[in-house]
This record gives C-alpha cells, sequence and structure tokens, in this order.
C-alpha cells in the first residue's frame, strides 16, 4: 500500500521508527506484559494503519500532520494527482487544506480546536462534505508512558449507510403518515399478544395514549371475555400454521364501548425465518356492520313474511285439494251410474271446473316449491325424442277433435342419449304445450328440438313450442313470465288459468342455466323458445325406438294411473323407475316415510310400491297410517311392499296390517309388469312385457350368469343402468358400513345391511347377498355379535376382489350395445 510521510529516514516507519517505536514501547510495557496479552499485540502499530480501509492520518507529539494511508489520500484525488502538500502539513495547515472541502467551514474549525486541546478520544464526529459524502471521524491521541506522544485519525466514508438510514427513515415516516391518516390502526405484537409498538391511528381507534398500550396484552385489553379464548386460538393458529388471517371482532374502547373491525394478522419473522411477533391492521367497520345487521333483520322479516304467505298457500292448497279430490272422484263414479243427458250436462261441467281447479293448486304447490329452493335438478340418462313423442301423443288425445294438428320435428343430430333432468323438461314443455293448447282454436301447435353448440361432450340444445293461436302484443311479451300475470286483462275471464304456468316454466329454465324467450309474428303467431344444457352419453338412440312408440303406447296402456314410489336404496330406484317409465306410468318419488306420508295426504294414487325399510319410518307403520283413517284420499289404495326378506311372519303382519301384496326383492321386469297389471289395468288383459332382444351376450362365468339371465332377461340396457349405479356407489355404501361397524351401531348396521343387500344380487354376486342376509340374521338376533368383524371382513374382501369383475363387465357391455348398433 502507498503512504505518504514527512522525509524521515527510511526506517521511521519500521518497529525502529518514530510510530513504530510509539508503538513498540505501549504493547512491550510491563503492564502489558502482565496482562498476559497474546503476542499479536506485539506487532507494529504500522501493519495496521497501512492496511485498514479506514482512511488514516497520523499527527505527532506537536499536532504535525507526518503520516496517510491511500484510503485517506483519495478522499482528496481530484484526478490530477497528489502534489504531497497534504503531508508535514502543520494543525493549522491541514484545517485551512480541508475547509473548501467541508459544507461547515466553522463548526469544522472549531472541532478540530477542541480535540486538540482536550486531547482525549473522541468517535462519532459526522463532517459533511460538498460533494455530498459524509465521513465518520475517530480520533485518538496516543501516549508514550504517560507523555503525549501524537495522534491518530480514522476518516471513514459512511455516506451510503447514511443515505439507507435516511431512506429508512423517509420511508418510515412515509408510511405512519399513510396509516396514520387512514382508517387502519396498526399494532406490534410479540408472540404473547403484548404490545410492543403502536401507531397514532391505534390510539386514536382505541382511545389509549401509547404509554398505557405498550406492554400490555391486546386480547385482555380488547376483546370481550366471551370471545378471548378464541382471539388466543386465532393467534396461536396464525404463529404455527404460519398464514395470514382475517377476520372481524368485536373489541371493547377504552371508555367501555364497542366497536367492530375488520383485522388482518400476520406474523413478524426473524432472519433465520422464526415467528417473533405479530403485526396488525385493524379498521373501524361498526357503520357497515351495524348496516349489515339492519339487512339481515330487514332480510330475515322478509322472508319469514314470504315463508308464511308460502306456507299459507300451500296449506290452504293441500286443504283444497283433499276434498277436491273427492270430488274428481265422485264426479267419475257418478257418471258410471247411467245418467240421463242433463245430468251428463251437469257432470260434465262439473269435471271440467274441477279439473281447471285442480290445475290451479297443482301450479301454487310448484311455484311455491320452486321459489322455496327445493326444487332439485336429478340428470339421468333419457331419450329425448322418446319424450317428445310421447308429449306429441298426450296432447293430440287432448285436443281431441279440435281441428289443431301437432308437429314435431328434431334435430337429426341428436341421436344419442342425453343426460339431464328429463323430469324437469317434461314439465317445462307440458307447461309451454298447455298455454299453446288454451289459446290455439284451430291450427299447428309444432315443437322444435336443435341443436345449438357443442363444448365437449356437453350439449346446448334449443327448444321452441309454436301455435298459430291468438298471439301476444309485443308490448306484453315480457310481461307473461311474472307470477300471477297475464297478458291481457280479459285473458283469465275468456281463457282461466293462473298465470303461473309460463313463470314456473321461466324459472325451472333458469335453474339448469338456461335462458327463454318469446316472440311474436313471423309463421305462427306466438313462438317461446329456450336453452337448456345435456351432457352427451355417447350411446346410440335405438332407431325404432321413435317408431315404435305408438305400439308400445298400444301395448302398455294403464290409463290415467299414478303410482307412489317409497324407496331410498339408489339402485332400487334406477330400476324401479326405469322400468315404471318404459310401460308409460306416472309415479311420484318418495325417499324416506315422512314424505311418503306428506304426499298421501295430499292427493290420491292408484297404487303405493313401497319398500318396508325406508329411513324416518318403517314400512309396515307408513302401512298402518295409511289405513287407519278413512277420511285419507289412500285409505283404500292398493300397497305392494317390496323386501328382500319375505318370511313367512312378514308375509302375515304385512297382510294384517292392510299391504295388499308382496313384491319380492330382487324382482325381474316381468313380475313388476304383472303387478301393474293386476292393479292397474282396467281391462285386466294380460300384457307380454315387451324387452329389447340382445341375443348373443354371455355375462362374465365368475358371476351368477343364471341369475342375471333371468333378471335382464337379455335387456343390456337396464343391466348396464345398474352397474353403472353399482360401480359408482358399493365403495361409499361399504366405507359406511365398515363406520358402525368401529362404532358398534348395530342398529344403524342392521339398517345399512338391509338396505344394500340386493344390489349385489344385480350385479351377479348372489353368494354376497347371501352373506349379508348371515350377517342381518345376527344382527336381528342380537346374539354372538363377536363374529361380526369376521364376517364383515369377509365380505369386504369379497367385494374388492369382484369389484374389478365389474367394471370389465360394464365395459364390455358399453362395447357390446355400440358394436350392435
Amino acid at each position: 500500500m502507498k503512504s505518504y510521510k514527512v522525509p524521515y529516514s527510511a526506517d521511521d516507519m519500521t518497529p525502529k521508527g518514530r510510530i513504530g517505536r510509539i508503538k513498540k514501547r505501549s504493547l512491550k510495557s510491563p503492564s502489558s506484559q502482565a496482562e498476559g496479552l497474546p503476542h499479536i499485540f506485539a506487532l507494529p502499530i504500522a501493519v495496521y494503519l497501512q492496511n485498514t480501509n479506514a482512511g488514516v492520518l497520523v499527527s505527532d507529539e506537536k499536532h504535525r500532520f507526518i503520516w496517510g494511508n491511500d484510503v485517506f489520500m483519495e478522499y482528496f484525488n481530484t484526478g490530477n494527482g497528489y502534489d504531497g502538500n497534504i503531508i508535514n502539513k502543520s494543525f493549522r495547515g491541514m484545517i485551512e487544506f480541508i475547509t473548501p472541502y467541508v459544507t461547515d467551514a466553522a463548526a469544522f474549525e472549531l472541532k478540530m480546536k477542541e480535540l486538540k486541546k482536550r486531547k482525549k478520544p473522541f468517535f462519532g464526529w459526522e463532517m459533511v462534505f460538498r460533494d455530498g459524502h459524509i465521513r465518520e471521524v475517530s480520533y485518538i491521541p496516543v501516549y508514550d508512558e504517560g507523555r503525549f506522544a501524537g495522534s491518530i485519525w480514522q476518516i471513514v466514508d459512511v455516506t451510503r449507510h447514511r443515505v439507507w438510514q435516511e431512506e429508512l427513515k423517509r420511508t418510515d415516516e412515509k408510511y405512519r403518515v399513510i396509516l396514520d391518516n387512514l382508517n387502519a390502526a396498526l399494532c406490534e405484537t410479540d408472540l404473547e399478544g403484548n404490545i410492543t409498538k403502536v401507531y397514532e391511528s391505534f390510539c386514536r381507534l382505541s382511545g389509549y395514549t401509547e404509554d398505557e398500550l405498550i406492554g400490555r396484552n391486546i386480547t385482555d385489553m380488547f376483546v370481550p371475555e366471551e370471545n378471548r379464548e378464541y382471539a388466543r386460538n386465532l393467534r396461536r393458529y396464525r404463529v404455527e400454521k404460519k398464514v395470514a388471517l382475517l377476520y372481524d371482532m368485536e373489541i371493547v374502547l377504552k371508555d367501555g364501548s364497542r366497536k367492530w373491525v375488520l383485522a388482518s394478522s400476520g406474523n413478524i419473522y426473524d432472519r433465520e425465518g422464526n415467528a417473533v411477533g405479530g403485526v396488525g391492521i385493524h379498521m373501524d367497520m361498526t357503520p357497515q356492520k351495524i348496516l349489515q345487521q339492519e339487512l339481515e333483520a330487514a332480510r330475515q322479516a322478509a322472508e319469514d313474511a314470504q315463508r308464511a304467505q308460502k306456507e299459507f298457500l300451500a296449506n290452504m292448497s293441500h286443504e283444497i285439494r283433499t276434498p277436491l279430490n273427492a270430488i274428481i272422484g265422485m264426479a267419475h263414479l257418478l257418471e258410471e251410474t247411467n245418467p240421463d243427458e242433463e245430468q251428463k250436462e251437469y257432470i260434465k261441467i262439473l269435471k271440467h271446473s274441477s279439473g281447471i281447479l285442480h290445475g290451479l293448486i297443482t301450479d301454487i304447490l310448484d311455484i311455491s316449491r320452486i321459489e322455496a329452493g327445493k326444487q332439485e335438478v336429478n340428470a339421468r340418462e333419457f331419450d329425448l325424442r322418446e319424450l317428445v313423442q310421447s308429449m306429441k301423443h298426450t296432447f293430440q288425445l287432448k285436443l281431441g277433435q279440435r281441428p289443431v294438428k301437432v308437429t314435431v320435428d328434431i334435430d337429426k343430430r341428436i341421436d344419442t342419449l342425453l343426460i339431464g333432468d328429463d323430469m324437469i323438461l317434461n314439465q317445462i314443455l307440458m307447461n309451454l304445450l298447455g298455454n299453446a293448447e288454451k289459446f290455439t282454436k284451430e291450427g299447428e301447435i309444432a315443437i322444435r328440438a336443435s341443436l345449438e353448440d357443442i363444448q365437449g361432450n356437453a350439449l346446448w340444445l334449443r327448444f321452441s313450442v309454436c301455435d298459430t293461436g291468438i298471439g301476444i302484443q309485443k308490448d306484453k311479451l315480457e310481461l307473461i313470465f311474472q307470477n300471477y300475470k297475464q297478458a291481457e286483462k280479459d285473458i283469465r275471464e275468456r281463457y282461466g288459468g293462473t298465470g303461473l304456468g309460463l313463470a314456473i316454466a321461466k324459472q325451472l329454465v333458469e335453474l339448469q342455466g338456461g335462458k327463454i324467450s318469446v316472440q311474436e309474428g313471423g309463421e305462427y303467431s306466438t313462438c317461446f323458445s329456450f336453452t337448456l344444457p345435456f351432457t352427451d352419453t355417447g350411446k346410440p338412440v335405438q332407431p325404432d325406438a321413435a317408431s315404435d312408440l305408438e305400439s308400445r303406447h298400444a301395448r302398455f296402456n294403464f290409463g290415467q294411473s299414478r303410482v307412489l314410489v317409497v324407496e331410498d336404496n339408489q339402485m332400487n330406484l334406477k330400476y324401479v323407475i326405469s322400468l315404471l317409465e318404459k310401460y308409460h306410468v306416472d309415479y311420484q318419488l318418495a325417499t324416506n316415510g315422512p314424505d311418503a306420508l306428506y304426499f298421501l295426504d295430499s292427493r290420491q294414487y292408484d297404487l303405493v310400491l313401497m319398500d318396508i325399510r325406508i329411513p324416518g319410518m318403517d314400512g309396515f307403520e307408513l302401512a298402518r297410517k295409511i289405513r287407519e283413517d278413512e277420511s285419507k284420499p289412500n285409505v283404500a289404495t292398493p300397497v305392494i311392499a317390496t323386501t328382500a326378506a319375505a318370511m313367512p311372519s312378514t308375509v302375515t303382519l304385512a297382510r294384517n296390517i292392510g299391504i295388499t301384496d308382496i313384491l319380492t326383492k330382487p324382482y325381474t321386469p316381468d313380475q313388476l309388469l304383472q303387478v301393474l297389471n293386476k292393479y292397474l289395468n282396467e281391462d285386466e288383459t294380460e300384457i307380454i312385457m315387451e324387452v329389447q332382444n340382445i341375443s348373443g351376450y354371455e355375462f362374465h362365468p365368475g358371476l351368477d350368469v343364471r341369475y342375471l339371465n333371468t333378471l335382464y332377461e337379455s335387456n343390456i340396457g337396464y343391466a348396464i343402468d345398474l352397474f353403472e349405479i353399482f360401480v359408482m356407489t358399493i365403495r361409499e355404501e361399504m366405507g359406511k358400513l365398515e363406520t358402525v361397524a368401529r362404532d358398534h351401531d348395530w342398529e344403524q348396521l342392521k339398517f345399512q345391511v338391509h338396505k344394500i343387500k340386493p344390489n349385489f344380487s344385480m350385479v351377479g354376486l348372489t353368494w354376497i347377498t347371501q352373506k349379508m342376509e348371515g350377517l342381518e340374521a345376527y344382527l336381528r338376533k342380537a346374539v354372538e355379535l363377536e363374529k361380526l368383524p369376521a364376517m364383515l371382513e369377509d365380505i369386504t374382501k369379497e367385494v374388492n376382489q369382484h369389484f374389478p369383475v365389474i367394471e370389465e363387465e360394464l365395459q364390455k357391455m358399453y362395447e357390446f350395445v355400440k358394436a350392435g348398433q
């Protein structure tokens, strides 16, 4: 390192030189040796002075500056080199040399004279230079055996450090001002919630001063006692999980008043990433909370009023429906008593009026259920062409001799089975067709379905119901979708109706994400259009499905019969509903006893098909309630019980309480058809079940092939439906079995075993059904329950072993049907 010095002898900077002698004598003093200092302290001071990163000047005992290192000289490098006149300057000469470089010359000179006079160490003197640099000076006088021997001046450039400090200070001040002027009270705490730092905004919010807050626990000070444990758990969760939290909380202020704050809190971490505290921002949201509470109270009051209105309408509808059913029934019976022509006319008017009243009550119940959010969308596989053709047939019969034809136009690209809620689609179309039929005296009613968009396997279909009726004025087009609204004032007087049919259709369309609109003019007087999404199964529709619909109507004719199905097992439901729809039987579904009783008290059915074991109410109990009150509409309705255990004692008990017949699970389509024919077919002619015969298919030899052939009679379409449900549900159902078994809830286990027991037979695992029957027998007798875990484990093992076989069989059936197309 280059150095600058007065021209002494060549050894002046060695241990024998002037500076070296000062250092050597200082370190080699007896006191130093006595202290046992390390040998490194015996090195000459010149080594440090020449190699330090700080600027260093050395002055002698006369305060003459005799030496400086490169770092110091660089402070005064103007690019023209050094002329050497900075060394060997007197104290006064050094002051005059440096004065032009500093911003405050007078203060510089005063401080230098003070240091010279006092001859005591001084650290941290900051000098600001005109070029913007800040240098910190440390003054160290050197004594040799008590005699002043000179001084060492250390000058360190701290400009960057001071700039950082100032920037940090300005940033801190900026954010402090922002936080103090925002509605955001900020404070910091340690891990226990003790306040370590607060801002003015927090003091304003709380009413406390900073001195009153520091060191106090934020939870104990501000959180109401009933919520403190919750607040501590929140802080513990935030620290342990290392997550930021956002929550609202009520706090207590200094004056005892309460406010609601929206709090956002997070952890403060040290350099090692350990949480050392927390910081929280609290925003006063009391006005918003009060407004929210007022709105909630108003909403609740409105909902209560609306609910009371709906309940009143629903209750009145039910009260009216009960005698109405009797009126309709008596009118039909009266018609069969050979009345004269005048009496026939009266009966005709009676039937017509009661029909209108029945439709009104049905509409009120529908709209109440939809607005109450109780209308569910249940997607399932269906044939759109068959649904529309069936509807056409129904309305063509309803029109009778009226000169109105019903036409159907379905896009040829819609040639596969769809997945969607066909029941809701049916109701929408029925409401629109009912509206068209009411206002069309002659001409045409057209039903159209077209493919509007394809998104993956999702199909958006557009349906249109158009008619050549009286039409609707353009300024009334949107009005007709409102509840209880009709296009013209005299519509109700001239045509009747509740004004609910189109409102129901609109809400059912929007429930499924679609849109409905109406256009007036053009080829038709009125045309209603709506779009709905469906899932494309990729399964082709049977080519003869639509063309053969009329013959199927003719062969399976159960009149206007309506059946109540009481069943909660998903596989059984799919099975029986598929069969009822195949035979064109109008049905109502209940999945528990209370719902079934509600339906039975509300309207008359022609047949009740119920499982003996149903949630909420035993089937026997439900049968007793049906039969005990002669004023109820279904006291004489045939009740068919379905059970997997038709023991003699069960049959006897069923007969005694009024159950009409027993259908043993699992039953074949033919067995169900015989029951329907027996109790619903008015002419009591024998009906032979129509079967989709796909010859040549062979079930897996590892399954009960004989039983499957008997059950499905080669109808692979139904077999696919039941196998699909088994694959989708059986693991979940087995999981429920294991859960209730672990809990030793034997009664619930017995119910669950009974519920899923028939499912195995439907996919050809008949021996597992038998094992389930054995398990159920132990549960029924409540003996040797210690055997149940082993039995259940054996059944679970069997299910897991054969589950892949069922999956493969399902895939094989898909391929077989596809190949047959």
